[in-house]
């Protein structure tokens, strides 16, 4: 009794919408335990995509796509993705890796598969071509922590079947339950592409990617963690536009100490508004009296008064710092979404960085997930994801990697080339003798370009050899 006791339903509160383990969910949740007999049993908590915070506001996927700080990083990290070509390589006997389509030594049925499969990966379905479909299943992976692709093949029940067509599923209307044997099942809460919801997908049928893999068998969604952040920085928006909408904008008040009767108010109040409007009234206005004042009764005195501002209540501040925490969250440099002022000759080593941090680990998931779906039994074939663009920099930097290669002697000429995508010359495939020093390029290094620490070397006068 005292493990069924974990799984004991507890009251919840109406603003909660979905309770797992004390903490608000944000997609669903499946808890899981065994009954008498020793069969697993499982208990759906609410299917749901929302988030309440601790203020009472009620956060959902459609307030975050309506966010732009969120999009912004979650479309800075789909288009990322989404433009990377796609191929299937071999393993070869001496651990190097070849492409499975155009190289010799790859054997027929290792060839034909991969040709099935890249042939899959870049016609994913009739009306998705390779750059909307990953765009897509990126968004979906962001905002939902954790995508689920369908893959359509011509017998449903032949998992090794190659699918002929791949599509990405509504994240917040499947739910993951696990069988007696330890195999997925995805039960969709409606009809989605001609499957019922009465019916589970097997777990051959759709491929499940975790942004934060927890629970086992959910991924955990950063909206649970934005969605104080978000909604935060929805109301500063809301608040701007009420202010800047709806907001008084007075450029200044008549002000005295006396004090002035009922009738005569209304008649004092009605003289300075017609004498005003005949001052400043465009229509009315006298070109020929520039300069012209108005007298004033009852003691009074004119005092300016500047528009209220964001910057007056320090909502600018707490704004941008809001949108950087988002950014965070989300692994995505601010100044990458136009946040923050930089340097361009730092712009190279800002994007290196989210590649190899952020992007990298998500492709590697990826990668392993197509070839536990697509290439099961064929433990030579990989699908890889090309990330060479993301990392060649400038032209000149191009040059100089492939320039300082060839002259250590690492890569031969027309490795070099084929790296710019350049073609091959004839005697290219020879490695040079290696060079003891290799200069870069006039023109491209960090200190002809202001970085770096040239203009600290020559301000100590410190000589380089």
């Amino acid at each position: 009794m005292a493990i069924l006791d974990v799984f004991k339903r507890k009251k919840v509160d109406q603003n909660e919408s979905n309770s797992a383990l004390g903490q608000l969910q944000l997609g669903n949740q499946v808890l899981y335990g065994t009954s008498n007999g020793g069969q697993t049993s499982q208990q759906l908590l609410y299917v749901t995509t929302s988030s309440t915070t601790v203020a009472g506001r009620v956060l959902d996927i459609s307030a975050l796509t309506r966010n732009s700080t969120v999009m912004a990083c979650v479309g800075a990290k789909a288009r990322a993705l989404a433009q990377c070509s796609l191929s299937v390589m071999s393993k070869s006997d001496d651990g190097t890796f070849v492409d499975a389509l155009r190289d010799p030594s790859v054997g027929t049925r290792d060839k034909s598969k991969a040709k099935q499969v890249l042939n899959l990966l870049q016609n994913p379905n009739n009306f998705q071509n390779q750059y909307e479909f990953w765009y897509q299943w990126c968004m979906w992976q962001d905002l939902a922590g954790e995508s689920f692709t369908l893959w359509w093949r011509k017998d449903q029940k032949d998992p090794n079947l190659t699918p002929i067509e791949m599509y990405n599923l509504d994240s917040t209307l499947i739910s993951v339950i696990l069988t007696p044997t330890r195999y997925p099942q995805y039960r969709l809460s409606t009809p989605s592409y001609g499957f019922s919801k009465d019916e589970p997908l097997d777990y051959h049928q759709v491929m499940h990617v975790k942004e934060a893999a927890w629970q086992g068998s959910s991924g955990f969604n950063k909206g649970i963690l934005a969605s104080e952040l978000v909604a935060l920085d929805q109301d500063i928006d809301i608040y701007a536009n009420f202010i800047m909408q709806n907001g008084a904008k007075p450029s200044g008040m008549f002000t005295t100490d006396q004090v002035i009767p009922d009738a005569k108010f209304k008649e004092v109040a009605s003289r300075i508004k017609e004498t005003w409007n005949a001052m400043t009234s465009s229509r009315n206005t006298d070109p020929s009296k520039a300069g012209q004042g108005m007298l004033l009764d009852q003691g009074m005195t004119y005092t300016p008064i500047d528009m209220l501002t964001l910057q007056d209540a320090e909502a600018a501040a707490l704004k941008v710092q809001t949108m950087k925490r988002i950014c965070g969250l989300f692994s995505v440099p601010p100044t990458m979404i136009g946040i923050d002022d930089q340097k361009y000759n730092n712009t190279q080593t800002m994007l290196d960085e989210f590649y190899k941090t952020t992007m990298y680990p998500m492709i590697i998931n990826i990668e392993q997930k197509l070839k536990q779906h697509l290439l099961k039994g064929y433990p030579n074939l990989c699908v890889r994801f090309d990330t060479k663009d993301f990392l060649k920099g400038a032209a000149l930097d191009q040059m100089n990697f492939v320039s300082a290669g060839v002259k250590a002697g690492i890569m031969t000429p027309n490795e070099a080339r084929e790296y710019l995508s350049m073609k091959n010359i004839t005697g290219g495939d020879e490695i040079a003798a290696s060079s003891s020093k290799s200069e870069p390029i006039p023109g491209s290094s960090p200190q002809d370009t202001g970085g770096g620490g040239g203009a600290q070397v020559r301000r100590m006068n410190i000589g380089t050899t």
